[in-house]
Formats: structure tokens, C-alpha cells, sequence
């Protein structure tokens, strides 16, 4: 066990890069990259993007870097010439490859009896759910941090929290799936709108977190302000009674749903808070 251990140190130690690929935008294996990456320990790891790759000159020339940077590959390229050469390019070069997509579609294919389309970003045609997409976002930023409390009767979902407790990105997020969702920020020495005790309860979601990492996070704004980090927004004392504050408000209106944030990636809250509202 000790040498296994050991061995995981030095591996942490090396640096490690990992190739991006794709023929469209990149946003779909980005996404993935970023959902697989959050369950590694990633401080050691360089991720480089290579997008709109539609001939074999450039998979050659990225190709040559990788086996150079002795990277792993990962590529989304759905049109089968394309995708073929690529392959024989990692073969010959030995380097480890990761068709992202196209496993899953030759799957599909075989399950469905049909073959596919091999159109670049036909996930992205614009569709019902593509201006619902779009929809939602404008939503966010209209009611991001409070702003325009008339509108809150109108939103799928609405985060309450205290300052710095993830309320923007996450709804941006949220709203990048189609939920329209809005955020109210929370203090003990400001009212909140009357607006929000008129929403349904079951689309309130009270953020919560722990005062280390609140702490930690506030600390970190302030010092992108170019302020002091022992300032009251960050002390630790303070914290404690704004988050206490909060948690009475919240048992105050208990069909609220509450979610702790601490420790947990935006993807991981994003789940719990529809897992929530479905049921």
C-alpha cells in the first residue's frame, strides 16, 4: 500500500497535458472534459484546445505537437474521413486517443438500425429548446443579484444566498439548460424584496455554506478588489453571525429548499437543485 501511495505522489508531481479536438466549436467536449476532470485533482494538468479542425494538414501539425507534448488526445470529429485519418495519425504516433462522441454514436447506430447524419454541431441547429436556451439566459442577467423583483413571479427557479455563495454562476448555468432562473442576495442588515415571500416556496432554494469556505471565497474577492483580506466582509467572526442569521431565516420558511454549497462543484449543486424541485 505505502508504494502504491508513493508512486500516486510522484505521478501528481508530472505534468500532464491533455489535447482538445474538435471540428466544430468545441463546446461539447468541453463540457464533457470539464464534468470528467472535476473528479481528478487537475493542478498538475494542461488542457489545450484545438477547434475548428476540418483538414488533415491540421490534424497532422496537432498531431506532431501531442506526441511531442506526450499528451492524451481527446477529440469530437463525426465526419468518418475526417475521424479515420486522425486515428491512423494516433496509431502511428502512439499516442493515446479518445474518440469522445463518436464510440457513443457507432452504439447508436447499431441500436437504432440507422445510420447518422455526420453533420458538425447538428446538436446545436436552432431549435424550440435552443430559444428557450437563450430565453433563460437573458432571464438571468435581467435578475441577476436582485434586480427587477417584479419579475421573480415569473422565474422556474429562485436562489437565495448570502454574498459570494455562487448565486450568479450557478444560475447562468442553470439557465444554459433553459431554466429561467433569478437570485436574490440575502444580508442581515438588508431587507429582502417583498417580492420573494410571494414566490411558490418550492422554486425557493436557500444557499448555504460553511464559514471556512465562505471565508476563503471572500478573501479571494477582495484581493481581486485589491483590498485587504482582513477586512469585516471576510472576517471569520462576522461570517459566523451572517450565516447563523441566514439559517433562522431559512427554518422561518421551511418549505424552501435549502443546499449546501460547501466543497461542491457548480455541476454538483446544479443536480441537487433539480433533483430537488422534481421531486
Amino acid at each position: 500500500m505505502k508504494k502504491k501511495q508513493n508512486a500516486a505522489g510522484k505521478n501528481r508531481g508530472t505534468p500532464k497535458t491533455i489535447y482538445l479536438l474538435a471540428e466544430g466549436t468545441g463546446e461539447t467536449i468541453s463540457k464533457i472534459a470539464r464534468a470528467a476532470l472535476a473528479q481528478f485533482d487537475t493542478k498538475n494538468v494542461r488542457i489545450k484546445k484545438f477547434f475548428q479542425v476540418t483538414t488533415k494538414n491540421q490534424i497532422e501539425d496537432i498531431t506532431e505537437l501531442a506526441f511531442k507534448d506526450k499528451a492524451l488526445l481527446a477529440f469530437s470529429i463525426v465526419e468518418t474521413g475526417l475521424s479515420e485519418f486522425l486515428r491512423e495519425e494516433t496509431n502511428r504516433r502512439r499516442i493515446k486517443a479518445i474518440d469522445v462522441i463518436g464510440d457513443f454514436i457507432v452504439q447508436l447506430s447499431m441500436f437504432l438500425g440507422e445510420a447518422p447524419v455526420e453533420i458538425p454541431g447538428r446538436q446545436h441547429v436552432l431549435d424550440e429548446e435552443y430559444f428557450r436556451r437563450i430565453e433563460a439566459i437573458n432571464f438571468a442577467v435581467k435578475h441577476d443579484d436582485g434586480k427587477a423583483p417584479n419579475g421573480l413571479k415569473l422565474a422556474d427557479l429562485v436562489l437565495v444566498g448570502l454574498s459570494r455563495t455562487g448565486k450568479t454562476p450557478l444560475a447562468t448555468y442553470l439557465a444554459h439548460q433553459g431554466w429561467k432562473v433569478a437570485n436574490v442576495p440575502l444580508h442581515p442588515d438588508m431587507d429582502a424584496p417583498p417580492e420573494l415571500f410571494k414566490v411558490e416556496p418550492r422554486k425557493v432554494f436557500g444557499l448555504i455554506i460553511n464559514v471556512e469556505n465562505l471565508v476563503k471565497v471572500r478573501e479571494a474577492r477582495l484581493q481581486q478588489l485589491g483590498l485587504a483580506a482582513d477586512a469585516k466582509y471576510a472576517d471569520p467572526v462576522k461570517i459566523t453571525d451572517e450565516i447563523d442569521w441566514c439559517v433562522e431565516l431559512y427554518q422561518r420558511h421551511p418549505r424552501w429548499h435549502v443546499v449546501d454549497i460547501s466543497n461542491k462543484a457548480i455541476e454538483e449543486v446544479s443536480a441537487s437543485i433539480l433533483n430537488l424541485y422534481h421531486k
